[in-house]
């Protein structure tokens, strides 16, 4: 039986979606080649880099490749953890008033794999940067696998997260260039 951490105490606990696998994740569709390699090779533990994010428009597959990645992750052994990153900062808020952000952030920091999705849409505070460069610092520092899913372009994420990203000895950016599978409503095979 999987292992799906979810819920309960985490922060930003998003909900782990078990039916978006590889497996039913159509990699034939154009544009999404690359990506879905990247996702695969980090999921099963083949690539040289622990720090991947997945970029692009709306509607063309990369929460459904987060959470095939997260699933593969858990079938292997491993902890991983999948979060919405508005989710996240609202539930470390909302600690505050039982003096528990810091006790939710230290999990995050410590989960072998950690994966966020909607990076880059949340940033509101100075409070939020400098959650997010915490938690993104400490991950980095300790060499936690961390992947991430955004709408933005690369060059729209604030700077200090746009540099891990591209450090190219620790980490990979990928766009996917798929169209919105949403607009054509062919088969729900995909997710956002």
């Amino acid at each position: 039986m999987l292992r799906y951490q979810q819920g309960g105490h985490a922060a930003g606990s998003g909900v782990l979606q078990p039916i978006q696998t590889f497996d039913n994740f159509d990699a034939k569709v154009p544009g999404v080649a690359k990506t879905y390699k990247m996702a695969y090779d980090i999921a099963e533990g083949m690539g040289d880099y622990i720090w991947l994010i997945i970029y692009g428009g709306t509607g063309n597959g990369k929460t459904h490749l987060l959470n095939a990645i997260a699933n593969r992750v858990i079938e292997r052994g491993f902890e991983a953890r999948y979060v919405l990153m508005a989710e996240l900062l609202s539930d470390l808020r909302m600690a505050i008033k039982t003096n528990e952000t810091d006790d939710k952030l230290s999990e995050l920091k410590r989960v072998p794999y950690l994966l966020i999705d909607e990076v880059g849409l949340e940033y509101g505070s100075d409070w939020e940067r400098q959650k997010v460069d915490e938690l993104l610092t400490a991950r980095w520092a300790n060499g936690r696998f961390t992947i991430a899913a955004t709408n933005l372009d690369i060059e729209q994420l604030p700077d200090r997260i746009k540099s891990r990203f591209k450090d190219k000895h620790l980490s990979r950016y990928v766009k996917n260039e798929a169209a919105d599978y949403r607009l054509n409503r062919g088969s729900p095979k995909r997710g956002k």
